[in-house]
Parts: structure tokens; sequence; C-alpha cells
């Protein structure tokens, strides 16, 4: 038996959260990946849902840790503890998510960081991407905060889907 991370019990947590919003028809989980990256020591895992059989908007929220999440916790570091791991919100689809990013920024508040993305192709029409990420490494004690984000991004994509912003 192997004693979990942070980024396990987050995982299991955050996974749940989005199993329990597909089981009620909230969402629709439209893929998930769990990756280990070998060479760099980190691991991902990343869910992607939308409103049911709504695609023009997908979110990906990936809950990723590297070797120095893992090192923090193995050595119970307490100097600056990042034991845990980092979260991203990504918005991807069409051009709704470009006119209203102004909207998703203010509703996210201001002290988050936004790169957004045009994403042209000769082979399908332009999509748009926004990645949120948060200046903090998420704990185990912040699971409530997980799941408060979990819910957030679903109210977002209701927004966007009624165009109310």
């Amino acid at each position: 038996m192997f004693d979990p991370t942070a980024f396990d019990n987050l995982k299991v947590v955050f996974e749940g959260a989005v199993y329990d919003l597909d089981l009620t028809g909230e969402v629709q989980i439209v893929d998930r990946k769990d990756l280990f990256d070998f060479a760099r020591y980190e691991r991902c895992y990343q869910i992607h849902y939308s409103l049911p059989f709504k695609k023009s908007c997908v979110i990906e929220f990936h809950l990723r840790a590297d070797m120095g999440h893992f090192l923090a916790e193995r050595h119970q570091m307490t100097k600056k503890n990042t034991a845990g791991a980092d979260i991203q919100v990504v918005y991807k689809g069409e051009e709704i998510i470009h006119h209203n990013r102004q909207h998703l920024m203010e509703v996210w508040g201001k002290d988050k960081h936004w790169v957004w993305k045009e994403v042209n192709s000769s082979n399908t029409p332009t999509t748009y991407e926004g990645v949120l990420t948060f200046d903090r490494v998420i704990t185990e004690e912040m699971v409530d905060d997980v799941l408060q984000m979990i819910s957030f991004s679903v109210d977002t994509l209701k927004q966007l889907d009624r165009k109310d912003f």
C-alpha cells in the first residue's frame, strides 16, 4: 500500500465533484486525462466538461504537481510549503470566449492571471482559449476552494450560454 500524496487526494475530490455534476446532468464530461511525465517528474490530471450537448464552450480543469511539490511534501518543508498542486482553468471554444473575455476576467477577480489565445487552423474554424492561473499552490486544506472553483466554472458556462454578461 502506498501513502497518497496531496496531489492524489486533491485529484479524488476534483474528479468526484465533476463526475457528480455529470451524474446530475449539470455538465457533460467530454474528456479526461491522467498524465505522468517521467522526464520532468510531473503529474497532470485534466477533466474537460461542457454544458450538456453544448460544445461551443468547454472547460478544461488542470491539476498539476511537479517534483518541487512532491519533494516539499516528502521533506515536510515548512518555510515555503509547496506541497499540493497548481490549478489551471481553461475556457476553450468559439467566438463567445473571445467576446466575453473581459467579463470572465471580472467575475473571476482581478487578482488572477489570464492568457488569451486565438487558434487558427486551415482544417477547422478559429477557436479561442482563455487560460486562468492562480498565484498560489492549492493544498489539501483548500479542498473547499477547489469545489467552489468547479461550481463557479459551471456557473460561468451557464452565463456564457445565456449570453447575459
